[in-house]
């Protein structure tokens, strides 16, 4: 077990596979062996899990470190980006304790870190962009009053003016920075000894510059005060200068102390090529770096899957060189010249046996390239996933059929945007026609020439712009057409092509991808699935406009279909969405509180947790799986033998009581364990609240909560006739209720002793809570209602769950996120939490609302633009979004995580995820490039994104292999038992298969989709891109890739390509003791 003073260091490494614990006992050795370096790169492939390799790494080292002695250890984390930085922080803290202090920036430090050398392990992590490049920034705020703070205990006696507060004020305004500066509680907020340390460095300085003959930092800012004795907005350009240097100087000076203070055992730098500059000593940032790396006997573990440019076209090689980026990066891990030369040699002979392929033989390459390997993996190694297919395709397959066809409205629409870009005098728009439809409506005016041309003309009112405009009907999305749900052709052969593989196969009617592996049966919406195909789509561009219209259009397009299943005649329209109200709500009506069926649907109930899996259980014993109604009737007889002494005393005359819907489930918790839901329901508005997650929830759910509470404590029971179908709508609930498939789900991953744990319920109804806002959609309310229109929509609710399996659905996701949110280790009660708060903001996000461009003519004949936020839902793009109230936004890790989850987006499309490193692989095994990359190495890394650890294909191939051998599910999590099984027949042991790699005859694959036109760009690129693919490996570390790749295709035949690749290509794999 692990503590703040031990590491269970062992537990560490069982939790890792087989080749990751390989990685970490070599990267180990490596830093801390025989003949060590003090620096060393973890290169694995994307997504091979390098995290959790460092997360090894770090535990054998701290308990080396305390073997040796060490009675503090401080380890640093540097991420480039603070979103992904909390999200490996979980996964690096190796102590189980909340230890890991992330700032953004070093300099805040004293501030965030208290008595540092009390204890004996600290985890500090901040971002390199503001911690090391300071200049002569000012910074934010927060630094500048932690300064202000600092030098006030250095030079008291400057400071009892006001000239300190109007120097580092900086940016802010003057009452907020004196208001909060007198909030501040420095003896409080700031580390006793780092102010010691700072002051102490300060004086320093000073000594040292009044020594050489130069002006003191006191004596500076003694002349600053002088100059900003009073407070003026309109600073002359002298004094902003010289302020702003000051500030800069002591951030700078700050930075350094810190540094000094962490005294730093193990520093790890993630994806690290993207603050490359601090590998270089030249650097105004690498020297201050360089303090940290070379502290002591620190050791550096770098950690990136593209520690330099892979591979590089001749047009690239004056920005960005393969072979001096890796000698750069080489030179920083070796730090010896000597070593860097030699490899450097090794390289040019490489190279050249390369080269001579064709006249020397293979003998030669063989022997030049042991020795570089060994060299390498000195500082080095790397493992690939696509190394365990003998094709190294790693379960890679072009998509068929994706040759487009060009219609004659295709044709028409570009001659249509070629006559207005004639009347604004712009150059060809071919790219841009094939890139997207409605050029001008979707275009920004920051991004593209041809939309600011287009304003600027409709402001000056050109009638040859109006006149072609006006010619021109299929250049303009129309807003009567969108305002009345009408059908729109975005006359386009690429969404023409991406219509057809999402919305017309019946997407829209899904809220979620089915499960792969489905308790019983999927009925309606979800039968009839083709399990291999359905699965989202990621998509890549290079034109900014191209993600804005797929969002746009793909959703509209679905909710169109929603929304006039119900009403032919419903419109599109801001007053439209005003009229119509959600049917999942907790209000009163002549005293009578309306919502309580809801909250039976909302309600985590133990007993029907129970019966349900009991039901399910029993009916999945046939060898087939069973259907939805043989799982229903196994619930209605449970339900009914446990219901029976509930109803028996009750009346049998008169109306139904329809509140036995929603009270008989809090009965059958009490008839089983009464103290456990008494205890649950005991303060009803804290329950409340813990229950929806929202405080500020509308007071009707409060008072249904009490009432709730009333029947739980026994106070009040239904007093009419039960309704017929009790127990068939109680079956309903134990099998796919909402709120009890989340409790049955946590109880699943988390262990069956958690289900009555009251904060395990409050998670389980905090998850459920989030299915109710999906479910309270305008468009998905007209979806269920359009199937069946019979009230109440609560009970339709409850047939949609049943037939999408929804318990298998929150199954499968429980089990990808208990692991990417880093919860593995949690308490029970704190990984439900956050498993609720995640499930609850997917399941539960708004819509992003783009903005569009109407273009339009007005009264006088003078087209004009107006600009209007619409709603996308089914297809999104990556980034910071507004959201549906002008008061919020989506950030884009919420969008990702939305994507990431089974519900909406179905498709997510970008510009910038290629070199991201983030993961988007969960509910997605289908790359769409809408453009290719022109070098294959881009290629791979898009790709990548969706190949990761147990990706949406490797599970959907996991069931298949299970499913197929009648392999029976052991209690908890299902998908626990079919990895344990999948791993028993995988014919590979390094454990890559079969949880990143499991090839299957028919199954799933990483589909990769290039939509293109006959004769266009990519249709040539694709097959020359896939032939460097198979040999780019083998120039590694080369000057003049390109050229290097074009002569080896010539010199050996295509056929032995692959042979050749796998055979010459650098390996760099851990090697095996």
């Amino acid at each position: 077990m692990s503590s703040p003073d031990h590491v269970d260091v062992e537990a560490v490494l069982q939790s890792l596979k087989s080749f990751q614990r390989r990685s970490v006992d070599y990267v180990f050795d490596r830093l801390y062996g025989d003949d060590a370096t003090r620096r060393f790169l973890l290169a694995d492939e994307v997504g091979l899990g390098k995290t959790h390799v460092a997360r090894g790494v770090i535990a054998k080292s701290i308990d080396h470190l305390h073997a040796v002695g060490e009675s503090r250890i401080d380890v640093v984390y540097i991420c480039s980006n603070a979103d992904i930085a909390r999200q490996n922080i979980s996964r690096l803290n190796v102590t189980g304790q909340k230890d890991f202090q992330l700032t953004d920036r070093i300099t805040l430090l004293p501030g965030r870190v208290r008595h540092l050398e009390k204890n004996k392990l600290n985890f500090i992590s901040f971002t390199p962009g503001t911690s090391f490049k300071l200049g002569h920034s000012e910074g934010q705020e927060e630094e500048r009053r932690l300064v202000y703070w600092l030098l006030k205990s250095t030079w008291p006696r400057l400071f009892e003016s006001t000239a300190a507060l109007n120097i580092f004020q900086g940016g802010s305004s003057k009452d907020n920075f004196r208001r909060r500066l007198r909030a501040d509680e420095p003896t409080k907020w700031i580390d006793a000894r780092l102010a010691k340390q700072f002051t102490a460095h300060v004086r320093s300085k000073d000594q040292a510059l009044r020594a050489s003959g130069e002006l003191s930092y006191k004596d500076r800012f003694r002349d600053l005060c002088d100059r900003f004795h009073r407070n003026r907005k309109h600073l002359p350009p002298e004094d902003r200068h010289d302020r702003r240097a000051f500030v800069g100087e002591m951030r700078a000076l700050l930075a350094e102390t810190c540094i000094e203070a962490l005294e730093p055992d193990l520093i790890i730098l993630d994806e690290f090529q993207r603050f490359k500059s601090l590998l270089d000593p030249a650097d105004e940032a690498g020297s201050l770096a360089r303090m940290l790396f070379e502290w002591r006997d620190a050791r550096v573990l770098l950690l990136s899957a593209t520690p330099y440019k892979m591979y590089t076209l001749s047009h690239e090689s004056d920005v960005d060189d393969h072979y001096r980026d890796f000698v750069g990066t080489l030179r920083f891990l070796l730090d010896d010249e000597m070593r860097t030369e030699r490899v450097q040699g090794l390289l040019t002979e490489y190279g050249r046996a390369s080269a001579r392929l064709d006249r020397d033989g293979m003998d030669p390459l063989r022997t030049v390239k042991g020795r570089l390997e060994t060299e390498l993996r000195r500082v080095m190694c790397r493992t690939e996933k696509l190394a365990v297919t003998e094709d190294r395709s790693g379960m890679l397959r072009d998509a068929d059929g994706l040759g487009l066809s060009l219609r004659p409205e295709h044709v028409r629409s570009y001659l249509d945007t070629r006559r207005v870009a004639d009347a604004l005098g712009h150059r060809d728009i071919v790219e841009y026609w094939k890139a997207s439809p409605f050029l001008l409506n979707f275009m920004d005016a920051d991004h593209y020439k041809l939309k600011s041309l287009l304003r600027e003309a409709l402001d000056e009112q050109d009638e040859l712009v109006d006149d072609a405009l006006s010619e021109s009907a299929d250049v303009l999305l129309g807003r009567d057409a969108w305002q009345t749900y009408g059908e729109i052709d975005p006359k386009h052969a690429q969404l023409d092509h991406l219509l057809g593989d999402t919305i017309a196969r019946g997407w829209w009617r899904r809220l979620w991808v089915p499960p792969a592996h489905p308790d019983y049966e999927l009925e309606g919406v979800f039968s009839g699935t083709d399990p291999a195909h359905m699965t989202k789509r990621l998509i890549f561009s290079s034109w900014h406009i191209v993600p804005k219209a797929i969002s746009v259009l793909l959703s509209y397009e679905a909710e169109r279909l929603m929304m006039t299943t119900l009403d032919a005649d419903a419109e599109n329209t801001p007053r439209a969405r005003e009229r119509r109200r959600p049917l999942l709500m907790f209000t009163r009506s002549e005293d009578r509180l309306t919502g309580m069926p809801v909250l039976g649907v909302l309600y985590p109930s133990v007993a029907l947790a129970e019966l349900g899996e009991a039901a399910i259980a029993e009916a999945g014993i046939s060898p087939s799986r069973p259907s939805l109604e043989d799982v229903l009737e196994c619930a209605r007889q449970r339900v009914n033998a446990r219901l029976e002494p509930i109803v028996r005393n009750a009346s049998s005359e008169g109306a139904e009581d329809e509140s036995w819907y929603w009270a008989a489930p809090i009965l059958l918790d009490r008839d089983s364990a009464i103290e456990d839901t008494e205890a649950w329901f005991e303060d009803a508005q804290e329950l409340a609240e813990a229950w929806s997650g929202e405080e500020d929830e509308a007071k009707g759910w409060h008072d249904h909560v009490a009432h709730a509470a009333e029947v739980a404590t026994g106070q009040w029971r239904p007093s009419g006739r039960p309704p017929k179908d009790l127990a068939q709508v109680l079956a309903l609930l134990s099998v796919a209720g909402p709120a009890v498939c989340a409790l049955r789900a946590f109880t699943n991953e988390l262990g069956s002793d958690v289900r009555s744990d009251p904060l395990v319920r409050h998670a389980a109804g905090r998850a459920s809570w989030g299915l109710r806002s999906l479910f309270n959609g305008l468009e998905v309310i007209a979806l269920i209602r359009g199937m069946n229109s019979a009230e109440p929509y609560w009970r339709r609710v409850l047939e949609y769950c049943a037939a999408g399996c929804l318990q298998s659905v929150i199954d499968e996701y429980l089990h990808m996120l208990v692991e990417a949110e880093g919860l593995v280790d949690a308490e029970p009660a704190e990984a439900a939490a956050a498993l609720a708060s995640v499930i609850a903001s997917t399941a539960g996000m708004r819509a992003a609302t783009p903005g569009v461009d109407w273009v339009e003519r007005d009264a006088a004949g003078h087209h004009r633009v107006e600009n209007q936020r619409v709603r996308a839902r089914f297809a999104m793009r990556f980034g910071d979004e507004r959201g549906e109230r002008d008061e919020s936004s989506l950030r884009k890790e919420v969008v990702r995580k939305a994507f990431n989850s089974p519900f909406w987006p179905f498709v997510l499309a970008t510009t910038s995820i290629g070199q991201e490193g983030l993961d988007f692989h969960s509910y997605c095994h289908a790359v769409v490039h809408w453009n290719l990359p022109s070098n294959p190495v881009d290629l791979e890394q898009r790709e990548g994104r969706v190949h990761r650890y147990k990706g949406h294909a490797v599970r959907k191939n996991v069931a298949q292999v299970a499913r197929t051998s009648g392999t029976p599910c052991g209690p908890g999590n299902p998908w626990r038992s079919l990895f344990e099984y999948a791993r028993s027949v995988a014919d590979e042991d390094s454990d890559i298969s079969p949880y990143w790699v499991f090839p299957v005859e028919g199954g799933a694959v990483i589909e990769r989709h290039v939509p293109s036109l006959p004769l266009s760009r990519e249709s040539s690129r694709l097959p020359a891109l896939r032939r460097s693919l198979a040999v780019y490996r083998m120039v590694f570390g080369q000057p003049r890739q390109e050229d290097l790749v074009e002569h080896m295709k010539q010199a050996v035949p295509e056929d032995q390509w692959a042979a050749l690749s796998r055979e010459l290509s650098i390996c760099l794999e851990p090697q095996r003791d």
